[in-house]
């Protein structure tokens, strides 16, 4: 081949590749030597956002269970979260950040790992695979420690997630209680268990991710919580039924009865918040706050019957999917600004990877850094986003700005909803709207293409389907198994 046609090659070559990835993420490849992905080119305003996490702690805080429309500062008019709403004016916050998963440890595993749930593949008491690239693993290389503090032992190296921190304390059997009547489910036990691990420290650069229970149950936020919310009418609640036939499967544990349920939730979320603030002030009393990278979100959100839905693992509607994501940069560079352009979980990972130059693979990661966003480079990184529930029946969700498509797992049923008429999802309009849901059933099959097992079921019933991989199970203990049953995961 003559020079002038391989330069027209690789021009297409370049073409086609741009467009595999105009929808997030790039095609699943093996990544046997590290090829690492590409930073954010500097600007002006890249290298402000730089220079404020130069030398800087990160610190990750998720609230199991935290729908965004309860949240004060996206819009709910209740005080569940003083804390969380106050660091906002200080903060960046996305208002369409939607999680991969309703299920704790998926959604997880893609915070780690920045990959889709049929690129990670630890669904259920599955491990990650071998040679999974975590951003522990980046975080660690950079030179910071790093630990893990998990009241939810979903997310634990027990069920093969955090195995890379150097520090781990994520089981009854490991977090020091020092007061019997005490479960180690409760913030309190979390934050001393943190508070001890920052003293010895030494002013050393460290990574900690908080993983606290509330607002997913149990219920056990101070009765002074309970008290704000309690017999109040909830805000804008509507119930609602399925639009897929549901088979019956036991609900466990059996949810409080609305209306009071919600209030219940409300002061538990003002719990988790409370948990939040009293990182923060460790973090003062440190003197170290002003110097950290202090990020709070959620694995999930929670539903409450509006699409017949109860607590979640089963649904993908915004009940189930919409989070927050609240980014406050040291010193608060650049705090104050709202982005409402879709963002989701898979996201973080790059983001402070980008933020800290620090490398990754690129063929790993599925995620899009949102720092030209927050660089004002760019109005959107995505065109849609996806996430999944578990079944049986499984469901994905294709969501853009203007329209959400459920795809129910049998290739057969499928729901689409106007956004901007019908923000609550309760119309059904994919007879009326042919093309739009066409549109984006175009979208999904070519993100399908592109993951590890491409869930090509989800349009064809009859497609062959790829073989699992192994990967490692837990080994659970009579307490830990006790625990996961509490909470509804084991019946």
């Amino acid at each position: 081949m003559n020079t002038r046609w391989r330069g027209r090659a690789l021009w297409w070559i370049l073409v086609v590749a741009a467009a595999a990835a105009a929808y997030g993420g790039v095609r699943y490849r093996s990544a046997n030597a590290f090829q690492p992905a590409a930073f954010t080119p500097d600007s002006p305003e890249v290298e402000a956002l730089r220079s404020a996490v130069e030398g800087a702690n990160i610190v990750l805080v998720v609230l199991d269970a935290t729908r965004a429309d309860h949240v004060g500062c996206y819009g709910y008019p209740r005080e569940t979260t003083p804390n969380i709403d106050r660091l906002a004016q200080s903060a960046v916050v996305f208002e369409k950040h939607f999680s991969q998963s309703s299920e704790t440890k998926s959604s997880t595993a893609s915070l780690l790992t920045s990959q889709y749930c049929d690129t990670h593949l630890s669904d259920g008491p599955r491990g990650l695979l071998s040679g999974t690239f975590t951003l522990e693993q980046g975080l660690s290389r950079a030179g910071l420690r790093t630990a893990v503090f998990s009241s939810n032992l979903k997310v634990s190296p027990t069920y093969g997630l955090g195995t890379d921190f150097d520090h781990q304390e994520c089981d009854a059997e490991l977090i020091p209680r020092t007061r019997a009547e005490e479960r180690w489910t409760q913030p309190e036990v979390l934050v001393r268990a943190f508070r001890a691990w920052l003293e010895e420290q030494d002013g050393a650069r460290f990574f900690a991710y908080l993983h606290f229970m509330p607002p997913h149950t149990p219920y056990a936020q101070p009765g002074e919580m309970t008290e704000l919310f309690r017999g109040l009418e909830p805000v804008s609640f509507r119930p609602g039924d399925y639009e897929f036939p549901e088979p019956p499967r036991p609900v466990r544990p059996t949810p409080p009865a609305l209306p009071e349920w919600i209030n219940v939730y409300d002061a538990n979320l003002r719990y988790g918040d409370w948990a939040m603030g009293e990182v923060e002030s460790v973090l003062r009393e440190f003197g170290v706050f002003d110097e950290t990278l202090f990020i709070v979100t959620s694995d999930h959100g929670e539903g409450f019957g509006e699409h017949g839905y109860v607590w979640h693992g089963r649904g993908v509607y915004d009940d189930n999917t919409h989070i927050p994501l609240v980014m406050r940069l040291p010193g608060g560079e650049g705090g104050g600004l709202r982005l409402c352009t879709l963002s989701q979980t898979i996201d973080l990972f790059p983001t402070i990877l980008d933020l800290l130059r620090v490398e990754y693979p690129r063929n790993g990661a599925q995620g899009r850094s949102l720092l030209p966003l927050v660089a004002g480079l760019t109005d959107g990184v995505h065109d849609c986003i996806f996430a999944r529930a578990g079944g049986p029946p499984s469901k994905y969700l294709v969501r853009s700005l203007t329209h959400s498509l459920i795809l129910w797992d049998n290739g057969e049923w499928r729901a689409l909803y106007d956004l901007e008429s019908d923000p609550g999802q309760r119309q059904n309009v994919v007879e009326e709207r042919p093309e739009a849901a066409e549109e984006l059933i175009g979208v999904f099959g070519d993100f399908a293409e592109k993951q590890r097992r491409p869930p090509r079921d989800f349009l064809d019933p009859d497609a062959e389907m790829v073989p699992l991989p192994s990967a490692p199970l837990p080994e659970l203990t009579p307490e830990q198994e006790k625990h996961l049953r509490n909470m509804g995961y084991l019946l």
